[in-house]
């Protein structure tokens, strides 16, 4: 019993890392990334604030369709579709809730800096400083915690990606006193991306397309 218990409980890791192989997350977080920086530059080049958020949200709707349909058309026909039991269900609440507080951080640190542009709270802290460490440790705490409860282990490095973005813009920024955030936005994404296509490459390799429809499993 004890070694049948073992036995599901290696099945069911290696079902969930499987869910992750084919670097479509990598690729759809790499391109959230590269979107950010597109904005940047919008904005740097004259386009209106509601055209580049229009512009914006189509990018972001197509980054979403990409891995929908990448994982319709791309991974579902090569490993198949699981439905997780409870543990796999208990690792994505405890991850949405990680994003959700993560999506409250960002909010705080929006209202902190808006307020603080319009001379409205205290500048005994600088907002300089205050912003970017906000952005940093909710990126490295979130993408961490995330990589943790879903077992996905590149998440730690993308973390990173996401983290350096703001700090590498101000050093640019002092640096050639010039703005480029879409390069300081525009680098780490495309390290992202690239790893996620070397990861889908692999993937590829890996899983022919399977015969037979083993959709509605569970683990």
């Amino acid at each position: 019993m004890a070694e049948q218990s073992i036995d599901l409980k290696q099945l069911e890791r290696k079902v969930w890392t499987s869910f992750f192989e084919d670097g479509l997350w990598d690729m759809y977080l790499g391109s959230l990334l590269l979107v950010m920086g597109v904005g940047a530059l919008f904005s740097d080049i004259g386009i209106s604030h509601v055209t580049t958020m229009i512009i914006y949200v189509l990018l972001v709707g197509a980054a979403f369709l990409f891995l929908v349909m990448g994982k319709r058309f791309i991974t579902r026909p090569r490993i198949g579709h699981v439905n997780f039991g409870p543990t796999g269900v208990a690792r994505k609440k405890k991850t949405r809730v990680v994003f959700a507080v993560s999506v409250l951080v960002g909010m705080i640190a929006f209202v902190i800096a808006v307020l603080s542009a319009k001379d409205l709270v205290s500048r005994s802290m600088s907002m300089d400083l205050l912003i970017p460490a906000i952005w940093v440790g909710n990126m490295i705490i979130v993408f961490s915690l995330a990589a943790y409860f879903l077992r996905f282990n590149r998440l730690y490095l993308i973390g990173v990606m996401f983290a350096i973005c703001v700090p590498l813009d101000i050093v640019l920024t002092a640096l050639t006193h010039k703005d480029l955030t879409f390069v300081a936005f525009g680098i780490p994404a495309i390290i992202v991306l690239i790893m996620g296509g070397v990861v889908l490459a692999r993937f590829l390799r890996k899983y022919s397309i399977r015969s037979e429809d083993v959709s509605g499993s569970e683990v």
